[in-house]
């Protein structure tokens, strides 16, 4: 006979978990809105759990960010590839309308690219391959901030640039744009140098015709008359046709006839008086006569038919200590973009620093412009080194100013196809308050939206905020005598010390790199490489030799005891 009372017990309580079931699934339902009326999410565990509450995402973005003028950044990424294209597809670097030497003939350069890597229809030995070995320069592995190679596929644009560093063949050209942070050639001087003392080359790299700040570089003497200069981050009150004729280095020059430059190479530092190839950068829109002068004693003239071409001229000479450019004629129609003091060989690095810059300043320059210079000298690498003037204490979530980075990322791609590209973190930042000097964490915060924009364009990332973290903070750097009392910007002695920190991330890379590489040559081929060595080749014939003596004297015994038998 059935138990009524424990079956109505069972039901019972079966009643009653599907009716919470229910109760529970209705509680995910959304809230709703009808007639314009808000109803609330029916919950039965809204004492347990929270559904309203925002994720951890949704409640960053609800944080308020850093105030980012986003009309300054605004860019057309595809009409800036269209004019690339365009400007790329007739631009000549070596047409004699454009380019002219101090011989009268240009040559060609080379590109270069692939030294090592091999390609399907050509396979290296080993033996061919280049050996990186910095033991006798770097720290131990746990003290260098590694770059972060984000690049995709057997070859990455970072791969290609320790190609050309290690065959030595050509020269490798880095660009590094920043803002007041690296101003006057603070930290690129000394990378520069160190790379310069380790892949040979000289000179000093890019500078302008005519600024106000020519005065607080060290590197190189410039002294110039009869130029009105123009600054990117003046551009609105920069009048036409200048406001369009902006390099990413951010100065252009407005020239009179009788306006003049002179270059002097100094010996503050290692290798900048090493200058062997001098190139001066302009735009002539006027027929345009120029004198060049060589040192104290040689003097040639070149004259340029009237265009909107980007023109060049280039010297060459054992050694040049000095040169000077003069505007004979022509002068109404002139744009000096800029001259460049390097080696025929070996590293140069371009410092295209702008003080207030936070990156937007590059989406003002023009696309064809650079271009044509790239197309006449192309760059290996490209640094991006901003953020310091978006940071802001109370400021935590950088993800607008991420986007940013990522559009600078794809800038640089359409107008310098060759180069790599290396997203530098922002660097380490105190602050005082009512505790006294402080670090400031959002120098972490931004550092990690830079990361992102890096991995998401697959380029390079190296985190500065972490190399001057392991070499004690700001804190350590103001207590020094490395970076000001503001807290913020670092001088030539703290930029020694960064710049050596990078200097170990590109050789442990070009390390790395070289060890891959060999590995995967040593996968792809034949165990046997060479022929045995002679030791080895005995060796076998011994062996071979013992093993016929057995063998014989096996058979000997054999029939010696079929003969008895």
């Amino acid at each position: 006979m059935t138990n009524q009372g424990k079956d109505f017990a069972v039901r019972g309580w079966l009643v009653m978990a599907s009716t919470l079931v229910v109760l529970v699934l209705v509680s995910f339902i959304p809230p709703l809105e009808a007639g314009g009326v808000k109803l609330r999410r029916a919950s039965v565990i809204s004492d347990l759990i929270d559904m309203d509450k925002p994720s951890e995402q949704e409640l960053l973005a609800l944080e308020e960010q850093p105030e980012i003028d986003i009309e300054e950044f605004e860019v057309d990424l595809e009409q800036v590839a269209e004019q690339v294209k365009q400007t790329t597809a007739v631009a000549s670097p070596t047409a004699e309308a454009t380019s002219a030497s101090w011989e009268g003939i240009f040559e060609e350069q080379p590109t270069g690219g692939e030294e090592f890597m091999p390609q399907p229809d050509e396979q290296p030995s080993l033996d061919e391959l280049p050996i990186a070995d910095y033991s006798d320069i770097l720290p131990a592995d746990s003290l260098i901030i590694r770059i972060e190679n984000f690049g995709t596929g057997e070859q990455t644009p970072l791969d290609k640039l320790y190609d050309k560093l290690l065959a030595g063949k050509e020269q490798v050209r880095v660009a590094f744009m920043g803002d007041s942070f690296v101003e006057g050639d603070i930290l690129t001087a000394d990378l520069r140098e160190l790379l310069q003392d380790t892949f040979s080359g000289g000179g000093v790299g890019y500078t302008p015709v005519a600024s106000p700040f020519t005065g607080f570089r060290q590197t190189i003497k410039t002294t110039s008359k009869g130029w009105t200069p123009y600054n990117i981050m003046q551009r609105k009150s920069t009048p036409e046709p200048y406001a369009g004729d902006f390099f990413v280095s951010g100065w252009v020059a407005k020239a009179t006839d009788g306006a003049s430059t002179r270059w002097e190479m100094t010996t503050k530092r290692r290798h900048t008086d090493e200058c062997r190839r001098a190139r001066l950068l302009f735009i002539c829109r006027e027929d345009t006569e120029l004198s060049v002068k060589l040192g104290e004693e040689e003097e040639r003239t070149f004259s340029f038919v009237g265009g909107e071409e980007v023109r060049q001229i280039v010297i060459e000479n054992a050694k040049i200590a000095s040169l000077e450019m003069k505007v004979i004629s022509g002068g109404a129609g002139f744009t000096a973009l800029g001259a460049e003091f390097d080696d025929v060989k070996g590293v140069a690095v371009d410092n295209l620093s702008v003080r207030s810059n936070n990156g937007q300043a590059m989406f003002w320059s023009n696309a064809a412009v650079n271009a044509q210079i790239n197309s006449m000298r192309p760059y290996d690498l490209v640094v991006l080194q901003y953020g310091l003037n978006i940071m802001q204490a109370d400021r935590h979530n950088y993800s607008l100013y991420g986007e940013q980075v990522e559009k600078m990322v794809q800038y640089v791609q359409s107008c310098f196809p060759t180069a790599a590209v290396l997203v530098m973190g922002v660097s380490d930042r105190s602050q005082k308050n009512e505790s006294g000097i402080v670090p400031m964490t959002a120098a972490k915060d931004l550092s990690k939206w830079q990361r992102t924009a890096a991995e998401n364009c697959q380029v390079a990332f190296w985190d500065t905020y972490a190399a001057m973290q392991q070499l004690g903070g700001m804190e350590t750097f103001v207590a020094n005598g490395w970076a000001g009392k503001d807290y913020t910007h670092i001088n030539y002695a703290g930029g020694a010390r960064i710049a050596r920190e990078l200097y170990y991330a590109l050789l442990k890379g070009a390390e790395e790199y070289c060890a891959s590489l060999r590995e995967r040559i040593e996968r792809t081929q034949p165990l046997l490489q060479k022929p045995l060595e002679l030791d080895a080749v005995n060796k076998i014939e011994i062996a071979e030799i013992e093993v016929e003596d057995i063998t014989e004297s096996a058979t000997d015994a054999a029939d010696t005891e079929e003969e008895i038998l």
